[in-house]
């Protein structure tokens, strides 16, 4: 007799299956991953391989971010606006423009130094280069953290499906931390980092492909067309949960910026000298390699031990206490960073030697350092745990958080408008990465940074002659400061070490920086207090038909108040289709 075929029961209301889950979590391949590429690697790739002073970070990260920014509430209006179909409202997009992430991403990472020598023709396209790959990341990412708080409305299973999401995230950034320096880096010269954003570009266009194809949405909202203005872009900030819910937001972005953008750039030239120094014959010293990128990866390791340690306390308090534990840490980590010894390194040995390569020869130096004991390699990677611990509660509680004030939100106005809330998150968060970014660079510029310079062979020999105080005026430090290479009539100068005050200047606004901000961050989520029990009675209380009745109206206000909403200003909820279309 044939056996029966057991009948798949259908999933809870509300649940979100694990297959679902995991083409949900790939989106955030590209997202956590590509942010942190770009966050660890650019700084060093901008200022040591396409050759760009420090200082001129500042306004080349603030104008593409502005860019990125502005961008924002446009798309967040545009995927607000299409209709649900096959691809739902926001996966329609994701689907069309992962193409697009693949090429803006090899273009970003390009060594615009075989272009061009002129620094202003380098800062042109890079800031070109920046608004295009911003401009293809904003219509995947928008769409797919609208996405995010349609996945379910549930709150426990929300934070579940996002755990995951921030799982995948925080792998791709474990493999994006530790990958990529291996590929490329300054010493391995410009076509490493072609190879490298072309196989990473390759990998977030499927992540973002595989999200786009195989996850469903099971709240589904109507079109919703509005002309764009800025009373009504702006309207969320009308609600005190999203202000506090973005203000923890914007400070994590500000916190991880610093941190990302310059953690490279602490070891190498403080924390450890003469990174970028490669073996010779007469013998073996200090390399970034493995250390700064073990201790990197470790921040990640940790967050993806510390996610189950959250998702437990905000089931057992609240999102708020998460939040605000993840900060301490940090702080307190940060604090004790401030006394971490340096390495000193002593140039004890010079020469040339010439590398013939397919006929090509390049002349390299060849150097012996000796290095004294800074901070020891076991104790920076325990400081890289540690971090990820406490950036790990700042990191997830705002993205796990994103839907639930989405839920306040609909309440509040009457709609639902993810798009709208995602593109002003979008784009203020990004305002708040933009200072981070912006910061640093300046006051680390203005103390004396040295970044790769390109001189002609004639140059050189000129160098060869003067003093150390006349080649320090022209470079900024002595030559024998300088990995310098040469090959086709073009001389490239890498600095091996930087003038002591940048390298104050580097660990000072790596850690208090980061401290302040935290602090700032505590405090406003302090007021945060959308709790699992007030999230669910606002999703029931936003299911109900009879939304004209004086019951209604009585529970809004009611509900709306313990989430520390101002009642006396709520705006009339508007009983009409006009702006919807089904």
């Amino acid at each position: 007799m044939a056996r029966a075929k057991k009948e798949k029961l259908p999933l809870a209301k509300g649940k979100v299956s694990l297959g679902n889950k995991l083409a949900f979590a790939c989106g955030d391949i590209f997202g956590g991953g590509s942010f942190n590429i770009i966050n660890f690697l650019f700084t060093p790739f901008l200022t040591l391989v396409v050759g760009i002073p420090m200082i001129y970070l500042t306004p080349i990260l603030l104008l593409t971010k502005i860019w990125d920014g502005i961008i924002d509430p446009f798309i967040g209006k545009i995927t607000d606006a299409k209709k649900p179909g096959r691809f739902g409202k926001r996966r329609f997009f994701m689907l069309i423009c992962a193409p697009l992430v693949l090429v803006g991403f090899v273009l970003l990472f390009f060594p615009w130094s075989l272009v061009t020598t002129q620094i202003w023709a380098k800062c042109f396209l890079v800031v070109f280069v920046y608004m295009l790959y911003a401009t293809a990341q904003s219509f995947v990412l928008i769409p797919y953290y609208s996405h995010a708080s349609e996945m379910t409305d549930d709150f426990n299973e929300r934070n579940n499906t996002n755990a995951v999401r921030l799982a995948f995230s925080i792998l791709s950034s474990l493999v994006c931390v530790a990958v990529p320096g291996m590929i490329a880096s300054p010493e391995k010269g410009e076509f490493s980092y072609i190879i490298m954003a072309s196989a990473f570009g390759v990998i977030f266009m499927l992540s973002v492909l595989v999200a786009a194809l195989f996850s469903r949405e099971q709240v589904i909202s109507p079109a919703v067309k509005t002309k764009f203005d800025l009373k009504d872009f702006v309207r969320p900030l009308k609600m005190g949960t999203y202000r506090r819910y973005l203000g923890m937001q914007m400070c994590a972005s500000f916190g991880m910026a610093v941190m990302s953008s310059f953690f490279f750039t602490l070891c190498d030239f403080f924390l450890r000298r003469y990174s970028y120094a490669t073996a010779t014959e007469f013998g073996q010293y200090a390399t970034r390699f493995p250390i700064a990128t073990v201790a990197a990866a470790m921040m990640f390791v940790a967050q993806i031990i510390a996610l189950p340690i959250y998702l437990k306390l905000i089931k057992v308090k609240s999102k708020r206490f998460a939040y605000i534990t993840g900060a301490v840490a940090w702080i307190v980590v940060a604090m004790f960073m401030l006394f971490l010894p340096a390495e000193s390194a002593i140039l004890t040995e010079a020469g040339t030697k010439e590398i013939v390569d397919n006929g090509v020869t390049t002349v390299v130096d060849t150097l012996k350092i000796t290095t004294s004991s800074g901070a020891p390699n076991w104790l920076l990677i325990v400081f890289g745990l540690l971090l990820g611990l406490g950036i790990g509660g700042t990191v997830f509680v705002p993205h796990s958080a994103f839907g639930d004030v989405c839920d306040v939100g609909e309440l509040y106005f009457g709609e639902r408008t993810e798009g709208n809330f995602s593109g002003l998150t979008n784009f203020l968060n990004t305002t708040a990465q933009a200072i981070g970014l912006a910061i640093p660079p300046l006051i680390i510029g203005l103390t004396g940074y040295v970044e790769t310079q390109y001189r002609t062979a004639e140059e050189y020999a000129t160098l060869l002659t003067q003093t150390a105080e006349q080649q320090a005026s022209n470079l900024g430090m002595a030559l024998d400061n300088f990995k310098v290479s040469q090959g086709n009539g073009v001389v490239q100068f890498l600095p091996l070490s930087q003038p002591e005050p940048a390298q104050q200047a580097i660990k000072l606004t790596f850690i208090l920086l980061p401290i302040v901000i935290l602090i700032v961050a505590i405090v406003i989520a302090s007021r945060y207090k959308l709790t699992s029990k007030l999230q669910a009675q606002i999703v029931e209380l936003n299911s109900r038909t009879d939304k004209d009745s004086e019951d209604f109206a009585e529970q809004r206000r009611e509900l709306l108040a313990q989430v520390g909403e101002n009642v006396e200003k709520l705006p009339e909820i508007a009983h009409t289709n006009e702006q919807t279309e089904n």
